[in-house]
C-alpha cells in the first residue's frame, strides 16, 4: 500500500511539471476535450467490465487501464463546462472539488492495477467497483444538465 500511494504521489506531482496541472486563472476550455476523454474512460470501463472476467485477458485490461489513466490525468486539468456557468466566488473551489474527485478517481484505477498485478481478483472487483462508482458521482457533480 505504501509503494502505491508513493507512486500515486510521485505520478499526481509530476504531472504538474509536464504541464499537466491547471493554472489557476485558466478558463474553461468548453466541452469538447473534456467529453472526448470522458467518453474514452467510460469505453475502457465497459471493455474492463467484460475483459476482468477472464484472468486469460490480464494484458488487456492492464491496456484499458492505462489508457483510463492517462485519459484521467488529461482530465485533471481540464475545467468542467459547468464551471462557466457558477458565479465567480463559486469556481475556484468547484474546480478544487473536480481535480480532487479526479485524484481519488486515479487512486482508484491505480489499486485496481496493482490488484491485477498481484493477481488478486478480489481486490481487482472491489477497485473496479470504486472506479464504476465514480461515473455516477462525477456526472451527478460536476456536468451540465442535458435538454432532451
Amino acid at each position: 500500500m505504501k509503494t502505491t500511494a508513493l507512486f500515486l504521489s510521485l505520478l499526481l506531482g509530476g504531472s504538474t511539471l509536464l504541464g499537466l496541472g491547471m493554472p489557476q486563472d485558466q478558463e474553461p476550455l468548453g466541452e469538447d476535450e473534456l467529453r472526448e476523454h470522458m467518453e474514452s474512460i467510460e469505453d475502457a470501463v465497459k471493455r474492463l467490465r467484460r475483459s476482468l472476467r477472464d484472468p486469460a485477458n490480464l494484458a488487456e485490461s492492464l491496456e484499458l487501464v492505462a489508457r483510463m489513466q492517462s485519459d484521467a490525468l488529461v482530465c485533471k486539468g481540464l475545467v468542467p463546462p459547468l464551471a462557466d456557468t457558477l458565479p465567480e466566488a463559486e469556481r475556484a473551489a468547484f474546480c478544487a472539488a473536480f481535480r480532487r474527485m479526479m485524484v481519488d478517481f486515479l487512486g482508484a484505477q491505480l489499486e485496481l492495477e496493482a490488484a491485477l498485478l498481484d493477481g488478486d481478483a478480489e481486490k481487482a472487483d472491489a477497485a473496479f467497483a470504486r472506479v464504476r462508482d465514480f461515473e455516477d458521482t462525477g456526472h451527478e457533480r460536476f456536468t451540465l444538465e442535458e435538454d432532451e
